[in-house]
C-alpha cells in the first residue's frame, strides 16, 4: 500500500504517530477536519494508513511519507501543523527534536539503512500556517521557540495537552499559549477537538510560554494527588491488612463524594483489578518503582526559581525518585528496623478510614492550592523585558474551568476553585476561600488529618505528600515563624543583616556578647 495518499486540501498535519497522535487525528477527523498523518518512521505511517482506511473517517484522513508531500496539500492560509514529538529538557539538551523538526530539518526513516533528510518545517509550510508544539515542553523551550518564530514572522502555539490516549481520542484538555493571532487562526479547530464540560475544555491561555507553563503546573498537581492516593492505599493495606479489593469500596465511596475526580476514579478501578496470569490483585504484581517524564521535576524547579512553596508537589517528586532505588531499598530493609505495626479494633478501623479520607482530601486541597499559587506568582513576576522569567497573564477561573474535563486532574474540587477565583480574582490561596477554609478549619477534620499523619509516623509508614501537605497548611497559617532565628543565625555567621519588627530598614546586625 502506498503511504502517500493525499487528495485535495487539508486543515491540519499531525506529525508523530504514537498512540496519542493517532487518536488525536481520529478526533479531529470525527469533528469534520481533514488531517494528514506523518511519522519519522515511514512503516508506522503505513500501518496507520492501513488501519484508518477501514474506519468511517477514512475520507478525511490522509497520510504522507514526509512533511515535504504533506505540506503541499495544506490549506493556505489557516492550515496548521501539530507536532507530537518527545520534548527535551532545556537544562541538559538546549537543542531538541522539536527544534530540529522546526528549524534545522528532520529525517524520514524508510528502513535501518535508508534514512533520508527532510528540510526544516519553516521552509516547507505555506504562508499563514500555524505551527503547534503539543509536546510536554519546558516553558523555557517554548519561550525560545516563540522568539524564533516571531523573528521569521510565523505563527506559533505552544500547547499543553492532557488526557492520555483516551482523552486524545474522545476529547482532551488543551492549553494553548502564544500570540492571540495564532490562536484566532486555529482556536475553533482546537476547541472542537477538546472535551466539552461547561463549554470546550480549551481556551487561549496567554502570551508566549503560558500554555506550557500551565501544563507543567497541571502535571505538578497531578504528581501530588497521585502520591497522596498511593500513600493512603499503602497505609490502609499495611495497617488494616486489607487486600486491594477491600480498599476498593472505600475508594469508591470517597470518589462518589468530595474526593471525586479522574485520579480517584482510576485508583478505585485499579484496586479492583486482578492479574489474569497469576490471579493475584494487580497491585501485588506491579513493581514499586515509579517512572517520570520530567514535568514534576520542572514544576518544582520553576517554583523554587520563583520562590513559591510547593511542598506537596516536591515531596511527591522525591518519593518517585526514592522509589527508583529499588535494590538499595531492599538492602536497607534487611538492616534498618522500623516499629511493629499497631493492631486496630473494629471501632479503631472505622476511625482510621475516616481519618484517611480527611487527610487525603487535605492533601488534594494543598496540591491545588500550591499549583494555583505558583501560577499567580508567575503572573506577578518581573516581565522578561526587565530581566524576569515570564511575561503573561492568566485567567485562573478559566483554567479551573477547562481542567474540569479531559485532563488527568479533572475533579469535583474544580467547581469551587473556579467559583473562588470568579468571586475574588486576586485570591492568594484557595485555602482562604470559604468553601475550603470551612472544611480545613473544622476541628474534627483537622484532628483526623493530624491523627492520620501521626499514625503514619508512629508506625513507620511513608507519608511524604500527605505529611508535607499538613506541614504546608500549618506553616502557611502561622503568623510568626521561626525564620527570625534563621535570620539571626545568618547574620551571626555571615553578617547578612536582618529586619526588625519595631523599625524600618534591613541593615540591622547582632551585637554579640563579649
Amino acid at each position: 500500500m502506498a503511504v502517500t495518499n493525499l487528495d485535495g486540501e487539508y486543515d491540519l498535519i499531525l506529525y508523530g504517530l504514537g498512540v496519542m497522535g493517532e487518536n488525536f487525528i481520529r478526533n479531529f477527523a470525527r469533528n469534520g477536519y481533514r488531517v494528514i498523518g506523518v511519522n519519522r518512521t515511514v512503516s508506522v505511517t503505513e500501518r496507520f494508513a492501513q488501519e484508518v482506511a477501514e474506519e468511517p473517517i477514512a475520507d478525511r484522513v490522509g497520510t504522507a511519507e514526509t512533511l515535504v508531500e504533506a505540506c503541499k496539500h495544506l490549506k493556505s492560509p489557516g492550515g496548521a501543523v501539530l507536532a507530537m514529538v518527545k520534548a527535551n529538557d532545556p537544562v541538559n539538551e538546549p537543542w531538541g527534536p522539536n527544534d530540529q523538526l522546526f528549524f534545522s530539518g528532520s529525517q524520514a526513516k524508510y528502513s535501518d539503512t535508508d534514512v533520508r533528510d527532510v528540510p526544516a518545517l519553516v521552509e516547507l509550510v505555506p504562508e499563514g500556517t500555524v505551527i503547534i508544539d503539543a509536546a510536554n515542553s519546558h516553558p523555557r523551550s517554548t519561550k525560545k521557540r516563540c522568539g524564533e518564530f516571531a523573528e521569521r514572522g510565523m505563527l506559533f502555539i505552544g500547547t499543553g495537552v492532557s488526557g492520555g490516549s483516551e482523552g486524545a481520542l474522545k476529547g482532551p484538555c488543551i492549553m494553548p499559549g502564544g500570540t492571540s493571532e495564532a490562536y484566532d487562526a486555529v482556536g475553533e479547530m482546537l476547541e472542537a477537538a477538546a472535551a466539552q464540560v461547561d463549554g470546550p475544555c480549551c481556551t487561549y491561555i496567554g502570551d508566549n510560554e503560558a500554555g506550557h507553563f500551565v501544563k507543567n503546573v497541571h502535571n505538578g498537581i497531578e504528581y501530588g494527588i497521585m502520591a497522596a492516593i498511593s500513600e493512603t492505599y499503602h497505609a490502609l493495606a499495611a495497617l488494616l491488612d486489607y487486600a486491594p479489593e477491600q480498599i476498593h469500596p472505600i475508594f469508591a465511596e470517597w470518589n462518589a463524594g468530595r474526593h471525586g475526580g479522574y485520579l480517584m476514579e482510576i485508583s478505585t478501578e485499579i484496586c479492583g483489578m486482578t492479574d489474569a496470569e497469576t490471579g493475584k490483585p494487580m497491585l501485588d504484581v506491579i513493581l514499586d518503582r515509579a517512572g517520570q517524564k520530567g514535568t514534576g521535576k520542572w514544576t518544582s524547579q520553576i517554583a523554587f526559581d520563583l520562590g513559591v512553596p510547593v511542598p506537596t508537589i516536591a515531596a511527591a517528586l522525591q518519593a518517585r525518585i526514592m522509589s527508583s532505588f529499588k535494590p538499595a531499598r531492599v538492602a536497607a530493609s534487611e538492616k534498618l528496623q522500623g516499629v511493629a505495626l499497631d493492631g486496630f479494633s473494629a471501632d479503631a478501623k472505622d476511625r482510621l478510614i475516616e481519618a484517611a479520607g480527611d487527610a487525603l482530601y487535605g492533601a488534594m486541597v494543598a496540591a491545588y492550592a500550591q499549583g494555583f499559587w505558583l501560577m499567580s506568582e508567575a503572573m506577578d513576576a518581573e516581565p522578561a523585558e526587565n530581566g524576569g522569567d515570564y511575561d503573561f497573564t492568566l485567567e485562573l477561573d478559566e483554567i479551573a474551568r477547562i481542567w474540569k474535563g479531559g485532563c488527568i486532574i479533572r475533579a469535583k474540587m474544580l467547581d469551587p476553585i473556579r467559583e473562588a477565583f470568579q468571586q475574588e480574582p486576586d485570591l492568594h490561596n484557595i485555602m482562604l476561600a470559604p468553601h475550603f477554609s470551612e472544611v480545613i478549619n473544622d476541628a474534627g477534620f483537622q484532628k483526623n488529618w493530624r491523627w492520620w499523619v501521626r499514625t503514619m509516623v508512629e508506625n513507620g509508614l511513608p507519608a511524604d505528600a500527605i505529611g508535607a501537605s499538613l506541614n504546608y497548611f500549618d506553616t502557611y497559617r502561622t503568623g510568626r515563624l521561626p525564620a527570625n532565628m534563621i535570620q539571626a543565625q545568618r547574620d551571626r555567621f555571615g553578617e547578612h543583616g536582618f529586619e526588625r519588627v519595631d523599625k524600618e530598614g534591613k541593615g540591622f546586625h547582632l551585637t554579640p556578647a563579649d
